[in-house]
């Protein structure tokens, strides 16, 4: 199946899952089963679209019930997110820019700059910049290193944890620290 429909069945595999298949169609290219330049150019193309279908979620699901619920749950409400919107029209590169990088939250920040309202065409200009050495480093991980994509995958598993760890533990430092700064005001 996949040498007759190879193109067609990877293609949406790297939209909803890009890193590892990214390595593996390195790998693949080394195997000579997908051409190259063409692998190449469908990897930043599926990462590119999964990252405009994350920014669709936000913007356009805000005001479900369901995404509110969903949303919520993450704290987000409306003042929540007029600050973001500000962030997002601060720093719109740099954070579109370090969700590309960050592994296991970068489909999150994705949807938050849905939510803040960033403008399609910047978030799509910055993810598409992103995607591009993203994608060459992946591919190429996989094109010289292909045959231990099940190390490549546990050890981007690793720095996904260790990405969400940080986020979590720097949201608890800012907790910590707006409370402390709440309770010294009221005393």
């Amino acid at each position: 199946v996949l040498e007759n429909y190879k193109y067609i069945l990877i293609f949406p595999i790297i939209i909803l899952e890009g890193p590892i298949i990214t390595v593996i169609c390195g790998f693949l290219v080394y195997l000579g089963h997908l051409n190259g330049p063409a692998t190449y150019l469908m990897l930043v193309t599926g990462d590119l679209i999964g990252d405009i279908l994350h920014w669709l979620l936000g913007r356009y699901f805000k005001y479900k019930p369901w995404f509110k619920k969903v949303a919520g749950i993450f704290g987000f409400d409306d003042k929540k997110e007029k600050v973001l919107e500000e962030h997002f029209k601060k720093h719109p590169g740099k954070t579109v820019l370090f969700a590309k990088v960050s592994h296991g939250v970068g489909g999150f920040i994705q949807t938050v700059a849905g939510i803040a309202k960033v403008d399609f065409w910047v978030f799509t200009k910055y993810s598409f910049i992103g995607s591009i050495p993203k994608s060459l480093i992946l591919f190429f991980i996989g094109y010289y290193l292909g045959n231990s994509y099940l190390k490549i995958d546990k050890y981007l598993d690793y720095s996904a944890y260790f990405v969400i760890s940080a986020v979590f533990l720097v949201g608890i430092y800012f907790i910590i620290n707006k409370y402390i700064s709440r309770k010294l005001i009221t005393e």
